[in-house]
């Protein structure tokens, strides 16, 4: 009922005051945004261009405050009927505060290794399905030592990768992909503060 009441009041105030602006402007009080003044020879179609932004700037400005206004309403009744029923309040913010201001949650990064794991998870697939199925590999048990370092500005430098049983077409077809599909990572800080380069090693096992 009190959102109501205000929406009324704040409604017909702006009301009242786009009128009086676009009087003015009809009359040649006011002046344009140009800095020029709008008299009574001035077009007809520019003093109406102008009376009309100004009555949108008000009704856009009246909506905001009539908006801001039930929020803080219903956050104020919200608390109040958890007063009422005895409930913890320290959660609810100043009902003077709007809710729209509130600081957006930030986003938090991935952990490195999660954002690792999930990268080789996909190289894996990929190699089972489309390079250990190859007749360029014989069958058995192939083991692939991956060494990489995580750059000061965290990109991913591939140094080797290296089979057991050597195969240099398995080899080839890891390190293209790893180094194409390589995803940015979080810079790793040294003691000092500042970013330092990293070497890491991941061991995949193929069997074929």
């Amino acid at each position: 009922m009190k959102a109501i009441v205000l929406f009324t009041l704040i409604l017909l105030t702006f009301t009242a005051k786009s009128q009086s602006l676009k009087d003015a402007l009809y009359s040649g009080k006011l002046k344009a945004d140009t800095g020029a003044v709008i008299r009574k020879g001035d077009t007809l179609k520019i003093k109406e261009n102008i009376a009309q932004k100004v009555e949108d700037d008000s009704v856009k400005m009246a909506q905001k405050i009539i908006a801001d206004s039930i929020k803080k309403e219903a956050i104020a009744i919200e608390k109040e009927n958890a007063i009422a029923a005895g409930k913890d309040t320290t959660a609810f913010i100043n009902t003077d505060v709007v809710a729209e201001t509130l600081p957006a949650e930030k986003t938090i990064p991935k952990d490195n290794n999660k954002i690792w794991k999930s990268f080789i998870d996909s190289i894996t697939a990929s190699i089972k399905s489309e390079v250990i199925t190859s007749g360029k590999l014989k069958k058995g048990a192939y083991s692939v030592l991956i060494e990489y370092e995580i750059k000061p500005d965290g990109q991913i430098n591939i140094n080797s990768v290296v089979s057991d049983p050597q195969n240099s077409f398995l080899e080839g077809q890891i390190k293209v992909r790893l180094t194409l599909d390589a995803p940015q990572m979080n810079p790793v800080m040294g003691t000092n503060g500042k970013p330092r380069t990293v070497i890491k090693k991941q061991l995949l096992n193929f069997m074929k």
